[in-house]
């Protein structure tokens, strides 16, 4: 599910700004050369079975049937001037369309969004809280915030239908993201447990 969703995500912004770009008349079709879509790594690379690898295969998915030129740039080490050097390299080599996953991500897009105007980004994961207080999103950048309570809430209600009384939910570092989850995780676990008349224990840490 997570695959598909990131998948569906990618590329739909993908055409969403393409056409925005052009009137909303000249979508990227099977043989159209005037976009060229690149993906910046973050921190990780291409097989990390999460973001970067989700949206990678997404964007390959979409690009490879209808011809458009894609390619992922991966920076040589986890800081802010790495991933903007990798968007300069990629503008460089002429491509228009980048897609950005990852929070980590919010410092590269204030820099490089008003530099490049005429590059769309794709935001995904990105928040107004990862751009920084006050920061206005241009029209070329268009960020793509999960529902991540969604998906705990769905989480904890199955885990008490299933007859799970005794509950757990460790999430790692204490990102938005992941607080979202848990809060879902937990509302959900007692959604079902008033629905079925029992009492339930969660731990998160």
């Amino acid at each position: 599910m997570k695959k598909l969703i990131s998948m569906l995500l990618a590329l739909a912004m993908v055409l969403t700004l393409a056409a925005c770009g052009n009137g909303g008349g000249n979508t990227p079709e099977a043989g159209n050369t005037t976009y060229k879509v690149a993906m910046i790594t973050d921190y990780s690379d291409i097989t990390d079975q999460s973001f970067n690898q989700t949206s990678y295969e997404g964007c390959m998915a979409y690009c490879e049937p209808n011809g458009i030129e894609f390619k992922y740039f991966k920076p040589l080490q986890d800081n802010d001037a790495e991933r903007i050097a990798m968007v300069d390299a990629a503008v460089s080599a002429g491509y228009n369309i980048i897609v950005l996953p990852g929070f980590a991500f919010g410092p590269t897009i204030v820099e490089c969004a008003d530099i490049y105007p005429d590059v769309k980004f794709i935001a995904l994961d990105v928040g107004a809280g990862d751009l920084g207080e006050g920061y206005e999103v241009p029209e070329n950048v268009y960020c793509a915030v999960y529902q991540e309570e969604l998906a705990g809430f769905m989480a904890g209600y199955a885990a008490v239908k299933m007859g799970y009384k005794h509950l757990g939910f460790m999430g790692g570092m204490a990102v938005p993201a992941v607080v979202r989850f848990g809060y879902g995780y937990t509302q959900g676990a007692d959604a079902a447990a008033r629905e079925l008349g029992v009492e339930n224990e969660v731990v998160l840490e």
